[in-house]
């Protein structure tokens, strides 16, 4: 069930959640934009949750597909389908386990030294 493919994919999707707001951030403390620096770790968190969510939704709704077309609202899954639920869901959660984890370790680090890491001075 957790094949290299799905280790792959979330930690692609895992490094998106992480490297958007970092990006973001980079462009925004280029000294000729004016601009002030964009909290990263707030979108961090957000697109955690937006994984977890996903990993809940999506394989859910096929369940549900399966459970209509098959009339069966109150068996118990097949192993196939269930199986491919959770192949769906494994990516996201694995991301949401490594997004959430950098999230922490970003807060742990703001509550030691008072302000996130990766100031930047352009």
């Amino acid at each position: 069930m957790k094949s290299l493919k799905l280790n792959i994919l979330g930690a692609v999707f895992a490094l998106l959640a992480i490297g958007i707001p970092l990006g973001i951030y980079g462009i925004t403390c280029i000294p000729s934009l004016n601009a002030n620096p964009f909290p990263y770790v707030y979108l961090m968190f957000a697109l955690a949750f937006l994984l977890l969510l996903i990993g809940f939704v999506v394989p859910d709704i096929q369940v549900a597909r399966w459970r209509h077309k098959n009339s069966a609202y109150d068996t118990k899954l097949p192993q196939e389908v269930s199986d491919k639920a959770w192949s769906i869901r494994y990516p996201f959660f694995l991301a949401f386990v490594v997004v959430f984890t950098v999230c922490l370790f970003f807060e742990i680090w703001f509550w030691i030294s008072g302000n996130y890491p990766l100031p930047i001075n352009i």
